[in-house]
């Protein structure tokens, strides 16, 4: 039954699991599909990195080699390395490989990052002779690559003829807009969303969202309030992610006061938690100074069993950053708190920050519960020890005073 259900299953489930889930399909006998393998090679790419989604497609029988599994590939390239991406699609080309629209939509992305939009142009001419269905990424994929090659103005333009031959979707003009947004002409911008607001579906959320976002980056705070009554109007019920979105869009304003008061109505009318909200409430408190308010959160998300590594490098970043090492090192003594993720360690460049700051301020006391922190969890490495020896030497401290619980000194 696991097999049958299997597409909707992976809808509901992060993409680690995903992957261990086709895993345990296939081990239990389950025969993969080529959609199947073009999937697991996605998931690897996200998973486990670009090399060992290589290594995953070079060990496919030829037989699963299909148009699906090379356009997965060609899609990862496209995320990671363009330029072996057309290497790919050149070897597609000789092994007469007959293209889709998705393979064409990964060539179309992989020209624009590798900078040859007028590439691009000519893909999409080429599509459309073979009989391709074109869609709206394609049609958002071609709108960047016109202003590229031809200019805002002329793009303007090309979506004005456009309209008179098929209705244009309102994504198309919120790529203008956001170019707009660029080179710092808002009143164009606005007059392309507008646009966009007139013709987009308004049950369809992340049309809203990204209209938020366009508004903010423009900073018009009047027209992100008046679209937030209308998307809470329009969807009825107003979800987490649109919250965030709102509360980000206003953060970006420096509308504190709004914050606040999104905030608090999140508070009272969630059906489900999300750190990520109380995470941009964390950061807009502690940029102005409002510590205690921030602790709070950080203290009622923990008591709760709800914060997240994101919490924690809020707080970590911020404290060292106006060097309050007192409070960062509260922090980092709470971190198997604040994550509540099995075998976590930090981020080797935040550690190289702190261990950077002690060892110049010549702290040795901050220096040594420092190292107590990552001895705690487990990643008190040689450079770690290495900066504790140096601390030492340049405080003129000739007797260590710090034992790591095997009985080891520094150095």
């Amino acid at each position: 039954h696991v097999f049958n259900y299997r597409e909707s299953l992976l809808l509901f489930i992060f993409n680690p699991s995903k992957l261990c889930l086709i895993d345990w399909m296939e081990a239990r006998g389950a025969y993969l599909l080529p959609g199947d393998h073009a999937l697991r090679l996605d998931l690897v790419c996200k998973v486990n990195g670009l090399e060992a989604a290589e290594e995953y497609f070079l060990s496919l029988p030829d037989m699963h080699k299909s148009v699906k599994t090379y356009s997965s590939l060609l899609n990862c390239y496209a995320e990671h390395k363009p330029e072996k991406g057309l290497e790919l699609y050149e070897k597609m080309r000789t092994m007469n490989i007959v293209p889709n629209t998705l393979v064409y939509k990964n060539l179309m992305s992989l020209y624009l990052k590798a900078g040859q939009p007028e590439k691009v142009l000519k893909t999409f001419e080429e599509m459309r002779g073979n009989g391709i269905q074109t869609d709206n990424f394609t049609y958002c994929i071609l709108t960047e690559s016109h202003i590229m090659v031809n200019g805002l103005e002329s793009t303007k333009k090309f979506l004005e003829d456009l309209e008179k031959s098929i209705p244009v979707h309102w994504s198309l003009y919120t790529v203008l807009a956001n170019n707009y947004n660029k080179v710092g002409q808002f009143d164009k911008a606005e007059l392309a969303l507008k646009k966009a607001e007139e013709v987009m579906d308004k049950g369809e959320m992340f049309a809203w969202h990204n209209l938020l976002s366009l508004y903010a980056s423009s900073g018009n705070l009047s027209e992100v309030k008046r679209l937030w009554v209308s998307l809470r109007s329009e969807l009825k019920i107003c979800s987490n992610r649109s919250y965030l979105v709102m509360l980000s869009s206003l953060k970006k304003l420096d509308d504190f006061d709004s914050m606040q008061q999104v905030f608090q109505e999140w508070e009272f009318t969630q059906q489900s938690f999300d750190m990520r909200i109380p995470n941009v409430m964390i950061r807009a408190y502690l940029a102005k100074d409002m510590t205690d308010e921030a602790e709070a959160l950080r203290q009622a998300a923990m008591a709760q069993g709800r914060s997240d590594p994101v919490t924690f490098y809020i707080f970590a970043e911020s404290y060292l950053e106006k060097s309050r090492t007192d409070a960062a090192l509260q922090v980092w003594r709470d971190a198997e708190k604040i994550v509540n993720t099995p075998n976590w360690v930090p981020r080797p460049e935040l550690v190289k920050r702190f261990l950077k700051h002690f060892e110049e301020a010549k702290d040795v006391d901050g220096m040594e519960s420092f190292c107590a922190c990552l001895e705690k969890l487990e990643c008190l490495d040689a450079d770690a020890r290495d900066a504790l020896s140096r601390t030492y030497v340049a405080a003129g401290r000739t007797n260590p005073s710090y034992h790591s619980p095997d009985g080891r000194r520094p150095g």
